[in-house]
């Protein structure tokens, strides 16, 4: 009944705005849609999303949460689709054979279908690496971005995916999923990784953390890739499609 009720909106629909590409060629694919009416309209990234210089404060504000190493950093829902339990099978590999010192911080909200992570990180014996945030307000994700060695994105499904783009704005390089929309997104501007394959995603991370070169140009890519993605432009790309919805008297 939903895609009954969801196919029936899109028909009548003067205009269909989506995220990516990706999402516009699904619609497409799946629905039919004449692709003149679907407009791809990008979020933008809040100006508060920066690095953040002062090393103390940043100390100081990490250590509130018992994060007193350098760390590798996950933010999103502790989900499924998020792939968790891949990137923790992939840190694991990290710390076993690779012996990386830094800990995992998953910062995200847990619900009912989290429990498999929380199985996942007993049966590799990783609490004592493995730091759990929980959900933090959106002021706050600066600082745990601007902190971390290396951001990790290993979603297996993605309509767009801010968080990567806020971690480069933040100066953090990046490691991200190679599926969906995400390396539309992320362009060269981060390690792309199967998300099904938990060694690729260790050998992405390995690569950012001991590779200083790749990780420079990693980071400076990221910074020039977020400045793409303002409100502004955002704005631009809306109102262009209302003109255009206008003029054709849609």
């Amino acid at each position: 009944r939903i895609l009954f009720l969801l196919n029936r909106a899109l028909r009548n629909a003067s205009a269909i705005f989506c995220y990516t590409e990706f999402l516009k060629e699904k619609l497409i694919e799946r629905f039919h849609m004449d692709p003149e009416r679907i407009f791809i309209t990008q979020p933008g990234i809040g100006e508060e999303m920066v690095p953040m210089d002062n090393k103390e404060t940043l100390s100081a504000f990490l250590k509130g949460f018992g994060i007193t190493k350098p760390y590798i950093l996950f933010i999103g829902a502790l989900t499924k689709r998020k792939n968790v339990e891949g990137l923790i099978r992939a840190y694991s590999m990290l710390v076993q054979e690779s012996k990386v010192e830094q800990k995992l911080v998953l910062l995200g909200e847990t619900i009912f279908l989290s429990e498999g992570i929380f199985q996942t990180i007993k049966e590799l014996k990783l609490e004592d690496h493995i730091v759990l945030v929980g959900r933090r307000p959106h002021h706050d994700l600066p600082l745990f971005y601007s902190g971390a060695d290396v951001f990790v994105f290993p979603t297996f499904s993605e309509g767009f995916g801010l968080p990567p783009l806020e971690a480069m704005a933040c100066g953090t390089p990046v490691v991200a999923s190679n599926a969906t929309s995400v390396p539309e997104v992320v362009g060269d501007a981060a390690i792309l990784v199967d998300p099904y394959r938990p060694e690729d995603i260790a050998e992405g991370i390995f690569k950012c953390l001991t590779d200083s070169e790749l990780r420079q140009k990693m980071i400076q890519r990221g910074l020039e890739r977020a400045r793409g993605f303002s409100w502004r432009r955002a704005a631009v790309q809306t109102v262009s499609a209302y003109e255009k919805v206008y003029q054709a008297g849609w």
